[in-house]
């Protein structure tokens, strides 16, 4: 699967036993305010793997004309239709489209929508969502870029200093862990971008995490120490099915642990477990291929 195809890999998927906000919760509703700087477009690209579809997050400070538009969704017209529906309800324009990765059901409307509105596409793929500060002409809201890479090797999250948040793309969920999206995303940043997200929380009092898929975060530290855990786990059920005897390769270990995983959840679980293996061998959990 190619890079361009994992919009439906995200893996954002139905609730599972770890814990965390409930996902029965429907929220945020589409139209929400949250922080008193974040409105959600909730996107209408239901699945198994992207959940409750994309949430497009629409950031603007209050009282401000401009905003920012955080993954817009898939390349259909719906989805650029309920962005520019929210905006005019608002009664916003945007200042500029930003992605927190480039996965289809984030970015696939993202360049059509700023070609439309004739400003930039702000991503981590060309510098122009690097680490710091975020400057956008004509955006009162101070935002700073947050590189947390693992689930993609471009992934963001924006700090909302003035909502006391930060959105997150799909580096964490409420309902479900995410998925290492390999072989483009590695399990090694992934557990780094965990503690390096648990870190910027701490110092920096956020109280909300903004998802792409599914609930707002509000346990942050707790959820965040769960889904490393979780992660963790899963790791050590792959090295003990090595160790036990199941070949070392990805369908095989699925087959072995992963029974608790829905059949169409199963292309994320393999993907997963190659990242899983890549890393236990990058690090002599297991030996490296001959």
């Amino acid at each position: 699967m190619s890079a361009s195809q994992i919009s439906e890999a995200t893996a954002a998927a139905a609730p599972s036993s770890q814990g965390g906000v409930s996902a029965a919760a429907d929220r945020p509703v589409h139209g929400e305010l949250v922080g008193g700087v974040a409105r959600c477009v909730r996107q209408h690209n239901v699945s198994p793997l992207t959940f409750r579809g994309t949430n497009t997050w629409i950031l603007a400070a209050p009282n401000d004309r401009c905003a920012l538009v955080v993954d817009p969704g898939p390349d259909d017209g719906a989805c650029a239709l309920s962005c520019e529906a929210m905006l005019a309800a608002c009664g916003l324009q945007a200042a500029a489209v930003a992605v927190t990765h480039y996965h289809v059901d984030h970015a696939g409307c993202a360049d059509g929508l700023a070609r439309c509105w004739g400003v930039p596409v702000l991503r981590a793929t060309d510098g122009t969502l690097a680490a710091g500060p975020l400057k956008v002409a004509g955006l009162a809201l101070a935002l700073t870029v947050v590189p947390l890479p693992g689930h993609s090797s471009d992934s963001v999250a924006l700090h909302v200093p003035a909502g006391e948040l930060m959105v997150t793309g799909d580096v964490i969920f409420a309902q479900s862990p995410t998925m290492v999206c390999w072989p483009d995303g590695k399990l090694g940043a992934y557990l780094d971008s965990l503690d390096a997200l648990d870190r910027y929380v701490a110092l920096h009092g956020v109280k909300r995490l903004l998802t792409a898929h599914g609930p707002v975060i509000e346990n942050v530290r707790e959820r965040i120490g769960a889904v490393r855990d979780h992660r963790l786990a899963r790791l050590s059920q792959v090295v003990r099915a090595v160790q036990d005897g199941v070949a070392p390769q990805a369908e095989a270990i699925v087959d072995a642990v992963y029974d608790d995983v829905p059949a169409v959840l199963r292309p994320g679980a393999v993907r997963s477990v190659h990242a899983q293996l890549d890393y236990a061998r990058e690090t002599g959990l297991i030996p490296a291929i001959p």
